[in-house]
């Protein structure tokens, strides 16, 4: 009884009788009162604007995580594809000593537009910066010793002598790394010559030598393509080497050009040789041949980091700095207008080498077995 007294005297307190009017409020119709007050709901006189971004395109995600787009064969994407891939090509013959152009401007619509927005790197990424630019290799590495380097201001400031450093400006290191790449590469180039003159398409090796010439041109063939991405990749970061110098166009040319005579050299050399294992030795040896110069540059910062972040804050520019500078120079000195002149038809010939290599690759992997 206490507690049904207590819980009338709540309900008597929440509700209020009008005795003028005579009404009589019952329990049971307090109760109603109470259950209808919970389960009203009560909505808004007008429904919620919802923000809808027009550029966006709606997607509708079907149970099996596929996207619900118009139907398109996988043909129709190739055939689309396949004018960006000659686009590409045109680009780069367009863009002279390949300063990155091609990633100022819009590819194609439905392409993402280029966006120029300054981030603060770290001093890792920094260096990785300066080791993939192709157009910084050991002419630049030396003419920075000749700049910056010889004030030794990395060296104080971790309080350590490297010889690399110090011997890099005394006896021009980067340089000698140069010629020993050409040495031993011409070395090997003829003693090929000499040893192996014999009909071109002999046809009378073994089966698994066969195999051997089959199996790597099926991989150069593979990798070919990853040397036209790397020439896109590494002509476009936001911060490049100075164009308008002897050393940096003596240094891009040098990076792709070493890179597909090696290749080249590799496909003929298994093609020559008759011994399984000289086939690879040699592959090999042209492998270490090309890594040479990227080995030293990485050998050196990673014991001076340091450099490579003054590398980039104060020798590196950007595309539109890049471009300004070489029009000045080429504008102002006629001994480097005359050198850009030279090298316009080996450059745009090594584009061509590169973007017609897999094409060679394809060809050998016929031939190659065929006339063993």
């Amino acid at each position: 009884m206490e507690k049904t007294d207590i819980s009338m005297n709540r309900l008597t307190n929440r509700y209020t009788t009008d005795i003028s009017n005579n009404h009589l409020y019952t329990v049971p119709f307090i109760k109603q009162q109470l259950a209808t007050k919970r389960n009203t709901v009560k909505f808004p006189s007008k429904p919620p604007l919802i923000n809808v971004d027009i550029e966006r395109p709606f997607i509708i995600r079907k149970p099996s995580g596929e996207f619900m787009e118009d139907k398109v064969s996988i043909c129709s994407h190739i055939c689309k594809a396949l004018p960006l891939v000659c686009k590409n090509f045109n680009l780069k013959m367009q863009d002279h000593l390949l300063l990155g152009g091609e990633h100022n401007i819009k590819i194609s619509p439905g392409f993402q537009s280029p966006m120029f927005n300054d981030e603060l790197l770290t001093s890792e990424e920094k260096k990785e910066v300066v080791l993939n630019d192709p157009k910084f290799g050991m002419f630049s590495l030396f003419k920075y010793h000749l700049t910056r380097g010889y004030m030794n201001n990395e060296l104080k400031k971790t309080n350590k002598v490297y010889c690399s450093h110090i011997f890099s400006l005394v006896f021009a290191l980067p340089i000698f790394v140069f010629i020993g790449q050409w040495v031993l590469y011409s070395a090997l180039i003829l003693d090929f010559i000499n040893n192996n003159r014999g009909d071109i398409c002999p046809n009378n090796s073994s089966f698994e030598l066969k195999l051997m010439v089959l199996g790597v041109t099926i991989i150069y063939f593979v990798r070919s393509f990853f040397i036209w991405d790397s020439l896109t990749t590494r002509i476009g970061l936001k911060k490049m080497a100075r164009v308008n110098s002897y050393a940096v166009i003596l240094d891009t040319f040098q990076e792709f050009a070493f890179c597909i005579l090696v290749y080249g050299a590799n496909i003929w050399v298994v093609f020559i040789e008759q011994d399984i294992q000289d086939m690879i030795l040699n592959s090999l040896a042209m492998e270490f041949l090309m890594q040479l110069d990227n080995e030293f540059e990485q050998l050196y910062f990673d014991n001076l980091p340091g450099s490579a972040e003054d590398i980039y804050d104060n020798v590196f520019v950007s595309y539109k700095e890049n471009k300004s500078l070489l029009d000045d120079r080429q504008k102002n000195d006629k001994c480097f207008r005359c050198f850009s002149c030279c090298v316009f038809i080996p450059y745009k010939l090594l584009v061509i080498t590169i973007f017609i290599f897999p094409l060679l690759c394809a060809l050998m992997m016929v031939v190659g077995p065929l006339c063993k």
